[in-house]
């Protein structure tokens, strides 16, 4: 009796430790369905213990219904034990609290509530058949597919009370009728935003959407809690995880003009492929006025031209007349040029990215702005926080913060910044890239190859892209086990007149 009671309160301690664990992942992907299930698999894939405990974990359990199903509750009891230490400490070793930390919004309560009662319901029904112990043990071990099954019931419910904020938001979108200007692409979305507003500011009452709000829910919290009357114009940004996503925000928030920054691998995990990502992103032409694309991108050059939008800007940085607002990258200066005279120029000390420079510049031209009104805005531009942002610390170190990145062509110009900004030793933090599909192997090799090449020294974070990193490396990489660890090592090793490079974060659910 005293072990089964044991075993019982392991149960039910596995079960809240792991739950309270695959809500906050299912929190930090954005409550996706299947996300706490592929968060499992990566962790038993790239973290060798976890393959251990995933495999006693299993075995236990079955060796735990064959017990049950034979009379044998001694063994059924000890099995039912087993399942609960292993899965109490899976995935290893990801922390119960995390970085980030849960957060206690209606949806994450509403989300735990419904986890809860589906694992009583679990536990429950095996208890059917099964010795109490042996129930409890089956509805520990499906913790993480719990959770995606609460968040897969209550998407119709969640979906309904969006559709209650949306509709609040076309009517007040409808009230004030501001020109609205979106940004989409697969980087410089945030980036392109606001420095679009920052071009308007002082010519017109302008609002852009607060960080990264590039979803349904955060256009319609951006125009019910950000866009005040007598607004002139809305900047927005539109982010898509599969095709579809932008059409449904446009047929809403319709854009007068669209800008399209960059088409490229970011979410190619879950779009398939290529193709698949620029006609999503292509779906913002589909209402605008006026399309703005960065036509250096190869596929962006060829919708250029077969676009059906009254009017289209081409942006670039190659010489040629067929360029409305062209870019240079004279030295550490950006030079801006529009139908063949310059509008301004800005340091690239600021962090920013001349394509993202130059379509915004293309943007607030095509909404009316002159050359005069925004040139001298052009030189105050700074990158948002985290993205290729630099500073200096104490001990004479520079830094260059490029955490909120996660991109091919944003890293390879990361680590260029640091190589022409530092004589000293120059040493690069990463975890590498994620969410690149069948190109995150080669994405980060290729990385890899970028840092040595410059001459850096390459530290690696986690685990979960450590194979390709090294290998692009030639082996020359150091490897650590996480941020504080590559922390310590910046500390100890660089001094006045070096500098680091921290390129990307990615959070703890991450092995």
């Amino acid at each position: 009796m005293a072990g089964a009671v044991i075993v019982g309160g392991l149960g039910v301690l596995a079960g809240l430790t792991g739950l309270w664990r695959w809500l906050r992942v299912s929190q930090r992907e954005h409550y996706i369905t299947g996300s706490c299930s592929i968060t499992a698999w990566r962790w038993i894939r790239f973290r060798p213990p976890n393959m251990v405990l995933a495999g006693v974990a299993s075995a236990a359990l079955l060796a735990g219904l064959g017990a049950a199903a034979g009379g044998n509750d001694v063994l059924a009891s000890s099995m039912a034990g087993v399942v609960a230490v292993t899965v109490g400490v899976f995935p290893w070793p990801m922390s119960v609290i995390g970085r980030p930390r849960f957060r206690f919004t209606r949806r994450a309560r509403t989300l735990a509530g419904s986890s809860l009662i589906l694992s009583g319901l679990v536990a429950g029904g095996s208890a059917v058949g099964l010795r109490w112990p042996m129930a409890l043990a089956v509805a520990v071990a499906a913790g993480s597919v719990t959770v995606d099954c609460s968040a897969a019931v209550l998407a119709p419910l969640e979906n309904k009370l969006l559709e209650r904020h949306r509709r609040r938001a076309v009517a007040r979108l409808a009230k004030i009728d501001p020109f609205v200007i979106a940004v989409t692409g697969s980087w410089g979305k945030t980036s392109t935003k606001n420095h679009i507003r920052d071009l308007l500011t002082g010519t017109v009452a302008v609002v852009a959407s607060p960080a990264s709000y590039n979803n349904t829910a955060g256009l319609a919290k951006t125009i019910n809690d950000h866009l005040p009357e007598g607004t002139d114009v809305l900047v927005v940004e539109m982010g898509m995880y599969r095709p579809g996503e932008i059409r449904d925000m446009c047929s809403w928030v319709r854009p007068d003009i669209a800008v399209i920054t960059a088409v490229g691998p970011m979410h190619l995990e879950r779009a398939g492929s290529m193709e698949r990502i620029a006609a999503a992103k292509a779906e913002i032409l589909e209402q605008a006025r006026t399309a703005v694309l960065w036509v250096d991108d190869h596929r962006l050059d060829e919708l250029s031209r077969s676009a059906r939008v009254p009017e289209v800007s081409r942006v670039g940085s190659s010489d040629g007349s067929s360029l409305d607002v062209e870019v240079a990258e004279v030295g550490d200066t950006v030079i801006v040029t529009a139908d063949g005279s310059e509008v301004g120029r800005v340091g690239r000390g600021s962090g920013v990215h001349s394509g993202n420079i130059g379509c915004a510049v293309a943007a607030a031209l095509a909404y009316g702005a002159t050359p005069a009104q925004i040139g001298s805005r052009i030189a105050a531009l700074q990158a948002p926080p985290h993205r290729a942002t630099t500073s200096r610390l104490e001990a004479g170190i520079l830094v260059i913060d490029d955490t909120f990145n996660s991109n091919p062509d944003g890293a390879a110009r990361a680590v260029q910044s640091l190589a022409l900004g530092v004589q000293g030793q120059r040493v690069v933090v990463t975890p590498g890239m994620v969410e690149l599909g069948s190109e995150q192997d080669r994405a980060n090799a290729e990385l890899a190859r970028t840092v040595i090449s410059s001459g850096a020294t390459l530290l690696v974070v986690g685990w979960v892209n450590r194979r390709s990193l090294l290998a692009g490396s030639d082996g020359r990489a150091i490897s650590v086990p996480n941020r504080s660890a590559a922390r310590a090592w910046v500390r100890e090793h660089l001094g006045p007149g070096d500098g680091v490079l921290w390129e990307n974060d990615l959070p703890d659910h991450y092995p």
